[in-house]
């Protein structure tokens, strides 16, 4: 697959954009833009209200556009993903969910996700999350024995792995994806998986889709390694934190009210969802940012998508948009030359001060409340 460096996000795309024609001009905006790329997942939209919604209006815009000849099939890519709740898959007859990764759930999915979209095959499918118990979403800390929000279904054990890769397997072999990735996963995940497959002779995951950015690098610590060592990239989400590191969210930011209210942006429309975006110490991170792009004449959303785009483990990064005006400033920003190496010193020196700030370690209460932080210092540098 050649996919452009930019892969256009639709997470949102049926909660924010409450309207089908806000995706629509999203995706003409990213194709006008060179984007021949999108990701997506049969739970979308999140905050999480059913699932499918995403999928069908990408269908919807997909076979609009192919009658019209602005997209041909072959050349445009699709990622979507399967997940092991089984959140917005599909409900098999006598069967009691949640199904894991098991060889009908995948295949039902799967299926389903092709005729939401009416895409004829999926060029990248992932598998969401793992169906083990691990640190995921906003949690790097691994307890084999203490429940997550996230279920687990299995302890990762040998004969786990070997009945994704096959139930994977009969995906590809049926023709319904091209190719096929994990997301959320960690070293030992990539590691066995990819010593599954040699083992069974089925092609590798392709990619790693983990949760990454200026403010969580914990991918550089858990998992790059076995990415690197089997030939994998990344193709990541969360490159602006939650919108975090665009610096809208900041008091009395410049960068506020470019073409909506505030008020209307997921961390105060939403504000239950993702919260660990908007801790204490990672609100003072992207001020620190903030700073150190104007320094440097960049925009807070140039300076991070710059930055991702320009890992050496980066395939493409993923965009997350609501508007059209976001996709052109998003793909701009992945078009920003390499980044200075005095720059990316001062943003390493960042890290080192902030390390990771949207991730918890043990205690998530205490991490939201941040009591180390001076109340009248984390007052005056953003609005939460």
């Amino acid at each position: 697959m050649m996919v452009s460096r930019v892969c256009g996000g639709t997470m949102m795309w049926g909660t924010l954009n409450k309207e089908e024609k806000m995706a629509f001009e999203q995706l003409d905006a990213l194709l006008d833009l060179g984007v021949n790329f999108i990701d997506t997942a049969e739970m979308y939209p999140v905050p999480f209200e059913g699932g499918r919604v995403t999928e069908k209006w990408i269908g919807t815009w997909l076979s609009k556009s192919l009658k019209e000849g602005k997209v041909q099939r072959e050349k445009f890519y699709i990622a979507s993903k399967a997940n092991p709740s089984n959140r917005g898959g599909p409900d098999l007859p006598g069967r009691k969910k949640p199904y894991g990764f098991d060889a009908a759930a995948l295949m039902a999915s799967c299926k389903a996700s092709i005729e939401r979209m009416k895409c004829k095959y999926i060029d990248l499918y992932y598998l969401h999350w793992p169906s083990r118990n691990v640190p995921v979403f906003g949690c790097s800390s691994f307890y084999p024995d203490k429940n997550r929000p996230v279920p687990s279904f299995d302890k990762g054990e040998a004969e786990t792995f070997e009945a994704q890769v096959l139930a994977v397997k009969a995906l590809l072999d049926e023709g319904l994806i091209k190719y096929w990735a994990l997301s959320n996963e960690n070293n030992y995940g990539v590691t066995m998986f990819i010593l599954t497959c040699d083992k069974l002779g089925v092609a590798r995951p392709v990619c790693v889709q983990n949760d990454y950015s200026l403010n969580n690098r914990t991918f550089d610590e858990d998992c790059w390694e076995a990415c690197h060592r089997f030939g994998l990239v990344s193709c990541h989400y969360g490159i602006l934190g939650g919108g975090v590191l665009t610096g809208k969210y900041l008091r009395d930011s410049p960068y506020a009210k470019k073409d909506k209210d505030l008020s209307e942006c997921r961390h105060h429309a939403r504000p239950d969802f993702q919260p660990r975006y908007v801790y204490p110490m990672s609100m003072k991170a992207a001020e620190r940012y903030a700073k150190l792009a104007e320094k440097y004449g960049l925009t807070p959303t140039e300076l991070a998508l710059a930055w991702a785009n320009q890992q050496p483990h980066a395939g493409a990064v993923i965009i997350g948009t609501t508007t059209k005006r976001q996709v052109e400033e998003c793909v701009g920003a992945c078009k920003i030359s390499a980044l200075p190496k005095e720059l990316l010193a001062e943003i390493d020196a960042v890290h080192e001060e902030f390390r990771n700030p949207n991730q918890f370690f043990v205690n998530k209460d205490l991490v939201s409340k941040a009591p180390w932080a001076e109340a009248a210092e984390a007052a005056s540098q953003s609005q939460f």
